[in-house]
């Protein structure tokens, strides 16, 4: 076979021999970050790096939201249930509740998470005594807490999922508050004093 025949049935990547090694070195660099997420870069690039750790805890706990109320009557948290207030997907991970728990409770800072919290308080307190939400009487406010329990082991059976926002926490998760409606906020709505047991 001539020489130059076979010169001409070797396929090459487009362009310059330059631009082909420094897309490889781009590559590369961007698996690296993908891999690692250390590399601090701009935001728009930043994006494309961070999409791979979304939800960087999904294989180690499930995570859920919950709601307690302030109840007047009995000067105590009692559970809340956020179904009537969030109907839609009320019973699934996907619930309107759940993704303001996740991204305004959990994961908003500062000012942004003070004032969603503040407006559920609101929402919930405005519409509580309208609705069926397992809490008897005049309510004060609220308190939003997230529970991580631990997945199990790979190849231990694995119950399908249901939310019992009024059941006992398992024993298994770990509790952490995210937001509750202050005492002296409490105490003007209940008009009575507060016997805070925090």
């Amino acid at each position: 076979m001539p020489p130059q025949l076979r010169e001409a049935e070797i396929a090459r990547g487009p362009g310059p021999r330059e631009l082909r090694i420094a897309l490889v070195v781009l590559a590369g660099i961007y698996f690296v970050a993908l891999k690692w997420h250390t590399i601090a870069i701009a935001s728009p690039a930043q994006f494309f790096v961070e999409a791979t750790k979304l939800f960087a805890d999904a294989d180690t706990v499930a995570i859920e939201y919950r709601l307690d109320a302030w109840s007047c009557d009995g000067h105590a948290w009692v559970p809340l249930d956020p179904r009537p207030y969030f109907p839609i997907e009320a019973d699934d991970k996907e619930s309107r509740f759940q993704r303001l728990g996740y991204f305004y409770g959990d994961h908003a800072g500062g000012e942004t998470r003070r004032t969603v919290m503040m407006a559920l308080d609101d929402f919930i307190n405005a519409r509580h005594d309208s609705v069926d939400d397992g809490v008897a009487g005049k309510i004060g406010g609220i308190r939003l807490y997230k529970l991580s329990r631990p997945l199990p082991e790979p190849g231990d059976p694995v119950a399908r999922y249901v939310y019992e926002p009024l059941a006992a926490p398992p024993d298994n998760a770990k509790r952490t508050e995210l937001f509750h409606t202050r005492a002296s906020n409490r105490k003007s709505r209940c008009k009575a004093p507060v016997e805070d047991a925090e």
